[in-house]
């Protein structure tokens, strides 16, 4: 299982996640197209990412929160709110690339599901957990506590999921899941999901879960290879560390920031201490959803709250560990972040018994 995301935390989504999504546009017709062209172009740039940095870099990840708005924009587009559910159905083979390869070479639909569990967020930050009882499996999907989980994308996730074990399973002895669970209520055109997943299909149920007979378990993939399993878990472990890395970054930067903030944390200053230009600095922190200016304004707030109400600084002596050229600029950040003076939050009693008890006078 993942660890839990705080609703804050920034999250990406790999590029391939989208490629069902646009092929369901593309066979919309070039109308269609043309227009979701138009509104991706538009979000990029809403969102300080170059539309070109997608060709040039195809291991790019999009922020989480920049996906949502742009699959909300397609079902608009093509004007349909099945559009995410339908996608899920148009997954090719190859399409979920590494993630899709490591999983369907394993020796068995278990050993898949297991594998899935494991690597998915080198898709998307998500939990797919096999729970049996008796005859029953359960494979149940979530996406990770904290994140914006619209109905939509859980029905694109849980379709997605059932065409890659079909594209992927061994035909032969090969069994329908007994239903399919949603824990979201029933949408109006629930009526497709019994005809598309072949199986019933019920709503506002306690999990998300794909359920067939456990025997299915056993059933073995068409493209099991142990040798070649091994080298693409290698691959794969590779890149989760280094997406572990990548998350960590707007950390990295504000542990930075603190180190340079006496300084003015200048955003040169602050780049340099991380071995990168100022304008990678600003792209990378794009693509988590964040800003340079956010990430020091916010350091410099929750800095100032603690140094008013657990020291005795002066309030020039604040202004000048937050970085602050002069006093005056220190005030008015104070009054735009809580509405009143540093003198005026200094002299209000706290509402915690035991900040007060600690607080020095």
């Amino acid at each position: 299982m993942i660890d839990e995301l705080q609703a804050d935390e920034p999250s990406t989504v790999a590029l391939t996640a989208f490629a069902p999504f646009l092929r369901l546009i593309e066979d919309s017709g070039p109308e269609t197209a043309a227009r979701a062209v138009e509104h991706t172009e538009s979000t990029f740039a809403r969102w300080g990412l170059p539309l070109a940095d997608l060709e040039r870099d195809p291991t790019l990840r999009l922020p989480y929160g920049m996906v949502i708005e742009l699959m909300h924009d397609f079902v608009a587009i093509v004007g349909d709110p099945a559009a995410p559910l339908r996608a899920g159905f148009k997954l090719q083979r190859g399409d979920y690339e590494l993630l899709e390869y490591l999983c369907t070479t394993c020796a068995t639909l278990g050993e898949t599901i297991a594998c899935l569990g494991r690597y998915y967020p080198l898709l998307i930050a998500a939990e797919y957990e096999l729970h049996l009882d008796n005859d029953r499996a359960e494979a149940r999907f979530r996406l990770a506590p904290g994140l914006d989980a619209p109905d939509f994308l859980y029905e694109f996730a849980m379709a997605s999921n059932f065409t890659m074990a079909a594209l992927h399973l061994s035909p032969e002895g090969a069994q329908l899941p007994l239903e399919i669970c949603f824990s979201h209520p029933a949408p109006p055109y629930a009526e497709l999901f019994p005809q598309l997943f072949f199986a019933p299909t019920r709503f506002g149920c306690e999990h998300s879960a794909l359920v067939f007979p456990a025997a299915m378990l056993e059933q073995p993939m068409r493209d099991a290879d142990s040798l070649l399993h091994s080298v693409l878990t290698r691959l794969a472990d590779q890149e989760l560390a280094a997406l572990a890395s990548q998350s960590a970054f707007p950390i990295k930067v504000r542990e930075a920031i603190v180190a340079e903030l006496a300084s003015g944390a200048a955003l040169d200053a602050v780049a340099e201490r991380l071995h990168i230009s100022a304008s990678g600095l600003r792209s990378r922190l794009r693509q988590h959803g964040a800003t340079y200016s956010a990430l020091l304004d916010g350091l410099r707030r929750e800095r100032a709250k603690h140094a008013l109400r657990q020291t005795q600084l002066s309030f020039a002596e604040v202004a000048h560990e937050l970085g602050f050229a002069h006093p005056p600029a220190f005030h008015r950040a104070f009054r735009r972040w809580f509405g009143v003076t540093p003198s005026a939050y200094r002299e209000a009693p706290s509402t915690h018994r035991v900040a007060r008890l600690f607080r020095k006078r």
